[in-house]
């Protein structure tokens, strides 16, 4: 394959894993982040860092937005530049609400600009090993066929959701899912232990059981021993969980037990803990100590 151009706007956690993959199969990288410093380290004689969106963008054919919040988002495409390049695609990797995702397809259409997105799964783990799981608003690869390319080198598989905004919509509803999961895992915990239950003990069972799950297998790990280094932020689970309930919302769609997750996931933000990872909820609800 020849090397084709491509701007990273968002070089954050998933961002350096996508740009390190791609950079490894000789595509030529214009990397932006809000503080560049951060990623000198991958300046190469095929990847540059930028401070500044349009100059990060330019001349580029394809444009990977890894942005978190729809504000950032937003403000990345309307008032930086990026309507005004010679690119041939725009894919949305980040999560972004369908309503913006509708609003972003028809701004770089009307620029003739091919829009996509295609939200991921994955902790930095999977970014950096090129095991991402894509959730892609279109019906087929044959329909992305040009820039499939993107998907494959970064991915371990792709799902094809089928209309633009359908990838945002499936991945608000995984990440609801997962949300959910995990808080069940934190209330089993604190039952056990307030009936004398050491966690531990839980813990193993539930390994052994069918409530046994990825979830489990990654998190429990740095639950058990108060490690909650940013895998996926706790802020950034919260406003993808906000997502899925103006969703359900909208569509007079019943979640009586995810609804509950709101408050939840707020105290964990109002007790700091935003930066780091979701797992850190432990902090307000199970308060399992660190085993020693």
């Amino acid at each position: 394959m020849s090397s084709r151009k491509i701007a990273i706007i968002g070089t954050g956690i998933m961002g350096r894993g996508i740009a390190n993959n791609l950079s490894s199969k000789g595509h030529s990288l214009q990397l932006f982040a809000r503080n560049p410093e951060k990623i000198q380290d991958l300046k190469s004689a095929n990847i540059s860092v930028h401070g500044d969106i349009k100059e990060a963008a330019k001349d580029s054919e394809i444009i990977i937005l890894c942005l978190t919040e729809d504000h950032v988002v937003e403000e990345s495409v309307f008032s930086s530049g990026l309507l005004e390049t010679n690119a041939k695609y725009v894919i949305d990797v980040g999560t972004t609400s369908p309503s913006l995702t509708i609003k972003l397809k028809d701004a770089f259409q009307k620029q003739n600009i091919q829009f996509l997105d295609a939200p991921m799964t994955g902790s930095k783990n999977a970014a950096r090993d090129g095991q991402i799981l894509f959730m892609v608003g279109a019906k087929s690869k044959e329909e992305i066929q040009d820039i499939s390319f993107v998907f494959e080198i970064c991915g371990k598989n792709t799902v094809y959701c089928g209309q633009i905004g359908d990838g945002q919509k499936a991945k608000i509803a995984l990440n609801m899912v997962q949300a959910g999961i995990f808080q069940v895992y934190m209330e089993g915990f604190s039952l056990a232990k307030s009936q004398g239950i050491d966690p531990s003990i839980l813990k193993s069972i539930l390994e052994q059981s069918a409530a046994k799950s990825g979830i489990s297998e990654f998190k429990f790990p740095f639950l058990f021993s108060g490690n909650y280094e940013t895998h996926f932020a706790l802020k950034n689970m919260y406003k993808d969980l906000k997502h899925a309930l103006s969703l359900g919302e909208e569509s007079g769609t019943k979640l009586p037990l995810c609804s509950g997750l709101d408050e939840i996931y707020r105290s964990g933000i109002e007790a700091g803990l935003g930066e780091k990872d979701y797992c850190s909820l432990n902090e307000v609800t199970a308060k399992i100590p660190p085993a020693k």
